[in-house]
């Protein structure tokens, strides 16, 4: 079987790359990870076997750039020397075995410091391949990683990204993209708040994300959103959920947009997403979509903000709300979640909306959303968070009970 498509191009794009593979080194690129397969090496048993050897991926786009660090993982027992002793020249830290990526096994890191930095992945490679070579062939002459043998398959060409994710990689945290895998999310209005939401969860690996909102993108949302929009981008008021889609498909696939407000006539169609973020303000159908996902499995994340101005005419105060449920903890949505229905036509007069209030409540909504499903550490379990912006204070009710 083939590599992926998304592997195939880097290799062929890039000279040490492809200079590698050229040589009949088996490599393929994985979670943002150089694998080199079929590498031999000695096991403490003295014995000669294959191991894989794994390192970050550090790109510029799509081209390769030196390697920022000498260390690289290992897949298979810890190497030792032709004599079975450890092959003291790698070994890192004593570092025990941890995982690095999603779709390998846990595997050593080890350390081959050269005297000036690697020029290039080849040099990187050959390095390693060398230091653990040269003992296998002093027990079996012939043992070699230059094969050419086509990589094994990978399912990265389900990848949702474009480029690797290199930053996952980076940050040691490539392995916990599994627990994504199975989410399917959908945004319920597509304004300050629900725009940061996207821009957030869209750098998740999450197969698809699903917009919705029936209103266009004007002058005001530009001063909401992330990012910078030019007069062409407002040009004949695009639909919020066609612009925002448009400019996150250049990142990945599948954001999907629906360019239609929640109704009767779809509301039946959240109940098909694991987690639904309501990013809207009160009306009159935001309690049946919480009947609705609550009905079902869906977990509903609901974030809103109630600011004022001090005495009609001072500085802006209030509160940024995020408020979980789902069908088993749902009693306290009455007490937090306002479901009074708002005139769309007073809503600038009755709800100030700052920028940076609206990317806090989106990143206490994805915080949340995250630690739900074993992303982040939860000690408590709140149900409701809420940030006082006069005191700086957050407060979270009700939390999790033992």
């Amino acid at each position: 079987m083939a590599p992926s498509s998304m592997s195939h191009a880097l290799i062929a794009r890039n000279q040490d790359l492809r200079s590698l593979q050229e040589a009949g080194y088996t490599v393929r690129v994985a979670d943002a990870h150089l694998i080199v397969e079929n590498v031999p090496y000695v096991t403490p048993g003295k014995e000669v076997q294959d191991g894989i050897l794994a390192m970050d991926l550090d790109l510029s786009a799509a081209s390769t750039v030196p390697p920022t660090n000498h260390v690289a993982y290992w897949v298979g027992e810890f190497p030792s020397d032709a004599d079975g002793n450890e092959l003291v020249t790698l070994i890192h830290e004593r570092a025990a075995k941890a995982t690095f990526s999603e779709r390998l096994p846990a595997a050593y890191t080890l350390s081959a410091k050269p005297d000036s930095p690697y020029r290039d992945y080849h040099h990187k490679v050959e390095t390693y391949v060398g230091i653990l070579g040269n003992e296998a062939q002093k027990i079996r002459p012939d043992a070699s990683a230059q094969r050419w043998k086509i990589a094994t398959a990978s399912d990265e060409d389900a990848d949702v990204f474009r480029f690797p994710d290199t930053a996952s990689a980076r940050h040691r945290t490539a392995d916990l993209g599994a627990l994504f895998r199975d989410q399917s999310v959908a945004i319920v209005g597509l304004g300050g708040t629900g725009s940061y939401v996207l821009d957030l969860v869209a750098k998740t690996p999450v197969p698809e994300i699903h917009l919705f909102d029936g209103k266009r993108f004007l002058s005001h949302s530009a001063y909401r959103a992330p990012g910078a929009y030019s007069l062409d981008d407002l040009e004949g008021g695009p639909f919020k959920t066609e612009l925002h889609a448009s400019r996150y498909r250049s990142m990945r696939r599948r954001v999907v947009s629906h360019s239609t407000n929640i109704d009767e006539d779809n509301l039946g169609d959240l109940g098909a997403f694991s987690t639904v973020f309501l990013c809207m303000d009160g009306h009159h159908i935001k309690r049946q979509i919480l009947q609705t996902c609550l009905a079902s499995s869906t977990l509903v994340i609901d974030a809103g903000m109630g600011l004022y101005r001090v005495d009609g005419t001072g500085p802006v105060a209030g509160i940024v709300r995020t408020t979980m449920c789902d069908p088993e903890r749902r009693d306290h949505v009455a007490d937090c979640i306002p479901l009074d229905e708002i005139d769309d036509d007073n809503e600038y007069d009755r709800n100030i909306q700052i920028v940076e209030l609206n990317a806090l409540n989106a990143a206490l909504a994805v915080v949340k959303w995250k630690k739900e499903i074993g992303f982040y550490n939860d000690l408590e379990g709140e149900l409701n968070c809420e940030y006082t912006i006069d005191g700086n204070r957050l407060i979270n009710w009700p939390q999790r009970q033992e």
